[in-house]
């Protein structure tokens, strides 16, 4: 395959950067090791997986028809939700011929003035510029969990068929967003449910009205002027009314909140324990090993995936000239500064372009 651009990623970032140079008349070809298109979600397809912002502000700007042939179903919308939008996008815009699913870029290497990748499956691609959409990278867990004799799943690669957990014990290691989104959705699945907390979160109730017609009809007809918005801060006030338990409340001034669906009631319920990561002595083949000598015997440990606040690890791609990387910045707002940056990487391509 000869291509003037290769894109790495079929996420919000991917598939911007996919479609508008392919409408600046570029041979561009992207590639993603997922099964279906929308990065950071069809990974992270754990139940309670949703948007912390309204969804109108992650849908693309690029064409009106996209914003009004398209109604979310709730303000907040779930994973599941967000995926069928990129879906959506992706077939709307015809960027499925442009596009190799379960598809990895193996390697990446500069070679006499363009780019050599090689894909598997696939084989060899050459293209005059690269550009890099790889989302943020998933802290490697500090847990060693390779002596449980359970299933061990991760947060960030959570099947899109999902894991049948009904009548299961199941434990939780670490107290990042995806538990306090995943934790009420399972609690009334799971036979027993162990949380092993790092630290106390913000959290604040999602408020998340379902949209009817009316709803849909008037958040299309603000495609010109989305409305803003913002981080939530927490009220730890509204939770200690939530909890008896104050080690689910942090310390110190209230930080960014993480919208729930019940995590602070979640802790209450009879079969749910909290206990301190800290206290871990090891993870061994029938659960969590406490210093205590308490053990907690499971039969699924869930591993609940943080994000790094440096560069992503781009395995195999090399740096050098016409290396274009689209990374989500921590200080940033992702849904601004996505597209500021692919914006950014199609204008630096096509002024270099000679046609």
């Amino acid at each position: 395959m000869d291509l003037d651009v290769a894109v790495v990623g079929a996420g919000f970032s991917g598939l911007l950067a996919l479609h508008l140079l392919r409408e600046q008349g570029l041979r561009v070809h992207a590639f993603d090791a997922a099964g279906n298109v929308g990065g950071t979600w069809w990974w992270h397809a754990y139940p309670g997986s949703h948007l912390d912002t309204p969804g109108e502000h992650y849908q693309y700007r690029v064409d009106e028809r996209l914003y009004r042939d398209w109604g979310w179903s709730e303000r907040h919308p779930a994973g599941y939700e967000v995926q069928r939008w990129f879906r959506f996008a992706a077939d709307r815009l015809d960027l499925r011929r442009s596009l190799s699913l379960r598809t990895r870029v193996t390697s990446a290497h500069p070679d006499g003035g363009s780019w050599r990748l090689e894909t598997a499956p696939g084989g060899p691609v050459r293209a005059r510029e690269l550009v890099v959409c790889p989302g943020r990278r998933p802290v490697e867990p500090a847990v060693d969990t390779s002596a449980f004799a359970g299933l061990v799943v991760r947060t960030a690669a959570w099947p899109e068929d999902g894991h049948d957990l009904s009548g299961r014990r199941v434990g939780i290691v670490g107290t990042t967003p995806a538990t306090v989104q995943l934790v009420p959705w399972i609690v009334d699945r799971v036979a027993s449910l162990l949380v092993l907390g790092d630290e106390a979160v913000d959290v604040v109730r999602r408020d998340n009205p379902v949209y009817g017609w009316q709803e849909r009809e008037d958040y299309r007809a603000r495609y010109a002027d989305p409305v803003p918005a913002a981080p939530v801060v927490a009220d730890r006030a509204a939770m200690r009314a939530r909890t008896d338990d104050p080690r689910l409340v942090p310390d110190g001034p209230p930080g960014t909140a993480t919208l729930d669906d019940g995590y602070l009631e979640a802790f209450a319920r009879d079969h749910v324990i909290l206990a301190a990561l800290a206290d871990l002595a090891r993870v061994g083949p029938a659960g969590p090993e406490m210093a205590d000598g308490a053990v907690h015997e499971l039969d699924v440990l869930v591993v609940s995936d943080a994000f790094d606040a440096g560069p992503p690890r781009l395995a195999g791609i090399a740096d050098g000239a016409g290396r274009h990387v689209v990374v989500a910045r921590p200080d940033r707002l992702p849904y601004l500064d996505l597209p500021e940056q692919v914006t950014a990487v199609v204008d630096a391509i096509v002024g270099s372009t000679v046609r």
